[in-house]
C-alpha cells in the first residue's frame, strides 16, 4: 500500500527548506515525535493486517545491488531478528531538486520516513529504506 501522500505533519521540522538546509530527524520535538510514532504504529498495524491476509509476494529482499542514496538512517529502529514479514519503504530522490525534493531531510530520506518504517518494525515486520533510481529501473524490480 502507499502512504507517500499521507505525510505526518508532526515531522515537518525534519524537512529541508532554504532556511533550514540541515533539517533532520533530531529536529522533531519529543512531543511531536511521540505523536508521529503513534501514527507510525497505526500504519504498522494496518500493514501487518494486510500482510496477514495472505500477501503472497512477501519474502527476503537483497538490496545490495541498488545504489544507496541516503547518507544515513538516523532514527530508524533496529530490524527485528525474526520479522513476521519483510517490507521496504521505497522513496524517490530528485537529483535536480534542492535537497532531493521538497519533502527531504538532510540525509536524503523523506522527512516522515522513519515513523512509517518504525511503525512496521514495531508491528514485528522488517522495513528496509530504499530509493528508486531510474537508471536502475530493471534491477529495482528484479
Amino acid at each position: 500500500f502507499n502512504c507517500s501522500c499521507v505525510g505526518i505533519s508532526k515531522c515537518l521540522a525534519a524537512y529541508c527548506k532554504d532556511d533550514t538546509p540541515n533539517a533532520c530527524y533530531t529536529d522533531i520535538s519529543k512531543e511531536d515525535l511521540a505523536e508521529a510514532d503513534r501514527y507510525g504504529s497505526i500504519m504498522g498495524e494496518k500493514a501487518l493486517k494486510i500482510m496477514d491476509t495472505g500477501f503472497s509476494s512477501a519474502g527476503p529482499v537483497d538490496i545490495s545491488s541498488l545504489t544507496r542514496v541516503a547518507k544515513d538512517d538516523l532514527g530508524l529502529y533496529p530490524q527485528p531478528g525474526k520479522p513476521s514479514f519483510k517490507g521496504a519503504l521505497a522513496q524517490i530522490y530528485v537529483r535536480t531538486q534542492p535537497f532531493g525534493g521538497s519533502d527531504k531531510s538532510r540525509n536524503g530520506h523523506r522527512y516522515d520516513s522513519m515513523p512509517f518504517a518504525n511503525g512496521m518494525i514495531m508491528a514485528g515486520m522488517s522495513c528496509q529504506l530504499i530509493h528508486y533510481v531510474h537508471q536502475e529501473h530493471d534491477k529495482f524490480f528484479e
